[in-house]
């Protein structure tokens, strides 16, 4: 009994010891967790000191420089100097800081912006699709500067993430009797955009970049019910770093670089209609100063002409010049391309197999085998002053078709398209809501086997009245082909023949960005 006693006792005393022991291990981790932290925040003050004095010395160094380039024009040394300081020693986002510095990897937050565009203007969705991987490549670029400028180590992949949901109510007419009576109103409610974006900074050298997105077109001609389904709408990896070489290579699937498509349509403009292609293909670029000259390869459509495995491919160049205020540029490019065809409005054209009508390249197994490629070419311009935005392109084929694969008013068709745009932002409503006023006009030529209107006249309004959303409303005047003007196709041997008629088209759309 005694021994029992002494055995209690002894556990006991174990017990109160082992837990005092774990109180003050406990205490200890509390005592270092607020150390940490006060390290922490002792850290950051030196650095805001250190960036403080890096700026104080480079405004004293900017303004020597200054002064010395007034005083003698012929220094072009002290100008680059100027600008590489600024570059250097410029504002860094908190969001990259923090982000890096807390192991946080994935993120919707744009990585350059220390405040968020109130419309979602700078998230990774509303980053231009053409030269997609050529605007990553220079957002990458900035953010390794940055990073290396404030001694982070990139050590590790960042994903980032963005997306679209827009909803849509149009009201439109046809040029023929299709679905409905010609010149009667179709209306309805549309998933217009549903999109999910990841750009993913693999390492210093490699970036890569996916899209999927909602197919939301009928399962059939006169169905309404979608596919509804996700798919690969792009994907590419680039391989390259331009702080330490101006050239990058790009392959996967994306948008071959042929072609500006700017606009501010909620529709689509002609120029996409007509000549946009999206492929497989290898890019090899060249960027700096703002000149930027790419080259391409791709297999292709079509199914004559040998078998080599890249068939197809182009060049591509543009360059931009800033002038006056930050926000002021003019941007002229240009671009050739060795087969049109290959565009997705040449390959589905959305014409009926049912009446034997041209309905696309893609119709058939045998409807890519042209006679001969369609080489096509492209010259573009922007110009961006005071509010103002003008946008100008013109696309055209180089060569006609020949007759047994498209043809306008009975010889092969040379198809071309030209478009301007003017933008303006209004300056009577809030700054924030980047409120955009529009017009434009598109014309295409012996496009009517494409299934494309003869002339677009369009005014839209874009505007942001909650966060991270574009309100935008777009009117549409569309003239078709006069009565005279014949099309017919490969594998469509049934005319296509114009009404001459016009149609309207209202469009209300609401876009969610993220």
């Amino acid at each position: 009994m005694k021994r029992a006693i002494l055995l209690v006792l002894a556990f006991a005393l174990t017990t109160v010891g082992f837990a005092d022991d774990n109180a003050d291990i406990q205490s200890r981790i509390q005592q270092l967790n607020n150390e940490s932290k006060q390290l922490q925040r002792q850290v950051l003050e030196l650095k805001k000191k250190v960036k403080a004095n890096k700026a104080s010395k480079s405004s004293e160094k900017t303004t020597a420089q200054k002064v010395i380039s007034k005083n003698n024009k012929n220094t072009p040394d002290h100008v680059e100097k100027t600008v590489k300081t600024e570059d250097v020693d410029g504002d860094v986002s908190p969001f990259l800081i923090n982000l890096w510095e807390n192991y946080v990897t994935v993120t919707t937050v744009p990585f350059l912006s220390d405040r968020l565009e109130y419309n979602g203007a700078d998230l990774l969705y509303n980053t231009p699709s053409m030269n997609e991987d050529l605007t990553l490549l220079r957002q990458h670029a900035e953010i390794l500067a940055k990073a290396e400028s404030l001694n982070i180590d990139l050590d590790r992949p960042m994903i980032q993430m963005s997306g679209t949901i827009q909803g849509q109510f149009y009201s439109s007419a046809a040029f023929t009797a299709n679905s409905v009576a010609a010149g009667d109103f179709t209306s309805g409610i549309t998933l217009a955009a549903s999109e999910i974006d990841m750009n993913v900074l693999a390492s210093s050298w490699a970036s890569g970049f996916m899209a999927l997105a909602f197919n939301g077109s009928p399962t059939s001609t006169g169905n309404r019910e979608p596919v509804s389904t996700i798919y690969l709408k792009r994907g590419f990896l680039t391989l390259g770093n331009l702080n330490r070489a101006p050239v990058y290579l790009t392959f996967g699937q994306m948008y071959a670089p042929f072609g500006a498509y700017i606009s501010g349509l909620v529709s689509t403009p002609l120029t996409n209609s007509m000549m946009q292609i999206r492929t497989p293909v290898a890019v090899l670029g060249y960027f700096k100063n703002n000149l930027n000259v790419s080259t391409y390869a791709y297999e292709g459509s079509q199914t004559s002409g040998g078998d080599s495995i890249l068939k197809q491919g182009g060049v591509n160049a543009t360059y931009q010049l800033p002038f006056g205020s930050a926000n002021n540029s003019v941007t002229f490019g240009g671009g050739w391309v060795s087969n049109i065809a290959d565009s997705q409005g040449m390959q589905g054209t959305g014409y009926s197999t049912v009446n034997n009508q041209f309905s696309g390249f893609a119709a058939t197994a045998t409807t890519n085998n042209l006679a001969h490629a369609v080489d096509g070419l492209d010259a573009n311009a922007n110009l961006v002053m005071s509010g103002f935005t003008l946008i100008g392109e013109y696309m055209s084929a180089a060569r006609s078709f020949a007759a047994q694969d498209l043809t306008f008013d009975g010889n092969g068709a040379l198809p071309s398209v030209g478009r301007v745009e003017l933008d303006y932002v209004l300056p009577f409503f809030p700054k924030k809501t980047a409120t955009t006023l529009g017009i434009s006009y598109d014309r295409a030529w012996e496009a009517l086997g494409l299934n494309l209107e003869k002339a677009k006249y369009a005014v839209f309004i874009n505007t942001s009245i909650w966060r991270e959303t574009i309100e935008s409303f777009e009117y549409d005047y569309q003239k078709d082909y006069g009565t005279g003007d014949t099309a017919t196709g490969a594998g469509g041997p049934t005319s296509i023949v114009g009404t001459g008629k016009g149609v309207n088209t209202f469009l209300l759309q609401f876009g969610l960005y993220f």
